[in-house]
């Protein structure tokens, strides 16, 4: 029986902490919290930049407690 290298696993326990979230232009993306790097809440408070390692940001519906609420949950 094939198990799965350390590599494997990593992929698959993130891939389980992923979750959709709608961006300000309406497009859904992915996130996991692994990837990012930091939030910060808009000044209207319904959205919050979200800024990931890969130097991507994208404004995100919610609030920073929302948004690391939904992906530890």
């Amino acid at each position: 029986m094939k198990t799965a290298s350390p590599i494997d696993s990593r992929f698959t326990s993130s891939m389980k902490k992923q979750k959709n979230f709608t961006t300000k232009d309406g497009v859904r993306i992915r996130l996991s919290l692994d990837e990012i790097v930091e939030i910060v809440p808009d000044a209207d408070m319904r959205y919050s930049l979200v800024i990931l390692k890969d130097g991507s940001k994208h404004f995100v519906t919610g609030t920073e407690q929302q948004i690391r609420r939904s992906l530890t949950s």
